[in-house]
């Protein structure tokens, strides 16, 4: 059984809430934005774009430090649980769109999309997508893209178990394609006292570093730096995460392909 094409509409529910909200802490959010702000160069007042922004930890705590911080998300719920968690004003908006729709024509220092946000897709709509969020980016922007890294997802466990809180278990069950890159993951979630087990599951195309360095390339950015994890240590093969800086040039070339 494989994810569906659309899996992502369904997937991002209050099931989604309970299961991986309690590990993204305020002190992992506040960490992981010292990073960004620092490897994005992020001046006072600076324009950053969050997509997708989820339930939006990453835009509010931006807003909260003097960025103005637009996070767009295609999920009504996570919108509503960002609003929720976060005052809309001046320096902080949340916009339901879809990725692959974005419109910005560079109006942001910096376009961030963190926690593994990318790759959702088909190739084709992937590629454009990275396109509209270079689009974005003012000459000189900078984008940080956060994702996982191919070679070690390769070294996983097939089965896992994770007991997000008290009563709930979820049994992650990975399946990774070597020659395509394609990770799709099924959750099997296990509920305390309830009669029946849910299924998730969920579909992500990654990226080996030659191959980002290229798409970066024809969307008109430039790599800068390539990270292994959040403690800035830099990409290795066998690298937990693989996190990307780059940039839009000041005199940025025009992407391949787009009109």
């Amino acid at each position: 059984m494989t994810a569906s094409r659309d899996w992502f509409r369904r997937f991002f529910d209050q099931t989604y809430l309970e299961t991986d909200r309690p590990a993204l802490t305020l002190r992992r959010t506040r960490a992981e934005v010292d990073f960004a702000a620092r490897v994005l160069g992020l001046r006072r007042g600076a324009r950053v774009l969050d997509v997708p922004c989820g339930f939006g930890r990453h835009a509010g705590e931006l807003a909260r430090r003097g960025y103005t911080a637009v996070g767009v998300d295609l999920s009504p719920l996570m919108l509503r649980e960002a609003r929720k968690a976060h005052r809309q004003r001046n320096s902080l908006r949340f916009i339901q769109n879809d990725m692959r729709r974005l419109a910005y024509r560079a109006e942001f220092d910096a376009v961030i999309c963190l926690f593994t946000s990318f790759g959702y897709f088909s190739e084709r709509e992937n590629v454009a997508t990275l396109r509209r969020m270079a689009r974005a980016l003012r000459p000189g922007g900078r984008l940080l893209m956060d994702h996982r890294n191919p070679a070690f997802d390769a070294t996983l466990p097939t089965h896992s178990w994770r007991r997000p809180k008290p009563g709930l278990h979820v049994l992650w069950t990975l399946e990774v394609n070597r020659r395509t890159n394609v990770h799709e993951a099924t959750w099997l979630i296990l509920r305390q006292g309830a009669r029946r087990v849910l299924r998730k599951r969920f579909r992500l195309r990654l990226w080996t570093l030659p191959q980002w360095r290229r798409r970066l390339r024809e969307a008109g950015l430039r790599l800068l730096r390539a990270y292994g994890d959040w403690s800035a240590r830099p990409f290795r093969r066998d690298s937990p995460r693989l996190i990307l800086l780059a940039e839009r040039p000041p005199r940025a070339a025009r992407p391949r392909g787009s009109r």
